[in-house]
């Protein structure tokens, strides 16, 4: 082939090349927009009009791209509740993707389970092994509360993994705080605010969770921390309200039978219907939500049924 020949198929093929590259340079950029944020790229939907978003085609299993992981995160500050479903894990891979939101929180008691593989790892069941309970929160209707409120440092985020679930009830029911905090008349706002309130709770097997702590006895070995009625969230800025009905006892500095009929008033304002979302378990749902910004309650079941779920917390956010 003449020189000039040669030097123009060069010249072509390399036009071919750039072609082909700039084609598939617009496909990508057609599927993935230009300054689109990573929680556009995923498949999600709304799990009510009051909170929380599922998100879909993630298999938790396997390891996720940090983008991924701080696309989840930023869907969870935003929708406080968030559900993976359908999915296949064990102890570690969950505790894997708990750890995507920060470092995990050891339970504060080993419920007679001596051959798990993780101290953050807890189950949530009603199992016995010798008639004796192997597991935390066995049986029954739980009232509205937010995880270990009643600690220094309270749990930030409670992730559940189901694996058995009974087959009517046992469902749990979330509260959206911020929405609560966002409609409080301005008469309880002016009250509650820049106040504290004292949480207590004997956690345990046999714990009554269905009796506030605001009307019965604490027992001396209870757990208690004071912790402000209203928090901006560190991530959102937004304001939620944070007490409970089972476990805040009594604002600090204010005479009890005045304390008790606001926190009454309070608790019926933070439990509202069209605050809520009530979760129907299936098997394989991997539930997170945020402890800072909304309560969780669970519903009564049949305890001749099995009901189990992995549970593990997270304490203190960290950078991926």
């Amino acid at each position: 082939m003449p020189d000039g020949l040669s030097a123009w198929g060069a010249c072509a093929g390399m036009l071919v090349k750039m072609i082909a590259r700039h084609r598939e340079n617009c496909m990508n950029a057609s599927a993935t927009p230009m300054g689109a944020s990573p929680t556009a790229r995923l498949d999600t939907s709304p799990l009510s009009e009051a909170l929380g978003i599922a998100v879909h085609g993630i298999d938790l299993s396997r390891p996720i791209e940090r983008e991924v992981a701080l696309a989840i995160r930023a869907l969870l500050y935003e929708h406080c509740v968030l559900l993976v479903p359908g999915q296949h894990l064990d102890e570690a891979t969950q505790i894997r993707f708990g750890e995507y939101f920060g470092e995990l929180g050891h339970t504060l008691g080993d419920y007679g389970l001596n051959n798990r593989t993780h101290p953050a790892v807890m189950y949530v069941t009603n199992e016995k092994e010798n008639g004796q309970y192997v597991g935390a929160l066995p049986d029954g209707e739980m009232f509205f509360h937010s995880d270990r409120c009643y600690m220094p440092q309270p749990t930030l985020a409670t992730m559940l993994y189901a694996i058995d679930i009974p087959s009517r009830g046992g469902n749990t029911i979330f509260a959206n705080q911020y929405t609560a905090w966002d409609t409080l008349p301005d008469a309880i706002r002016q009250r509650i605010e820049g106040r504290e309130a004292m949480n207590t709770y004997d956690p345990g097997i046999h714990a009554d969770n269905t009796a506030p702590v605001s009307q019965t006895a604490p027992s001396a070995k209870a757990l208690r921390a004071a912790h402000p009625l209203v928090k901006a969230h560190p991530a959102t800025g937004r304001k939620a309200i944070y007490a409970n009905r089972l476990m805040t006892e009594y604002i600090v500095g204010m005479p009890r039978s005045e304390s008790d009929d606001l926190l009454a008033a309070l608790f019926a304002h933070q439990e509202r219907p069209e605050l809520c979302y009530e979760h129907r378990w299936t098997l394989g749902d991997t539930l997170i939500w945020d402890n800072r910004c909304v309560l969780h309650a669970r519903t009564n079941f049949d305890p001749g049924e099995a009901r189990k779920l992995r549970r593990v917390v997270v304490n203190v956010e960290r950078a991926l």
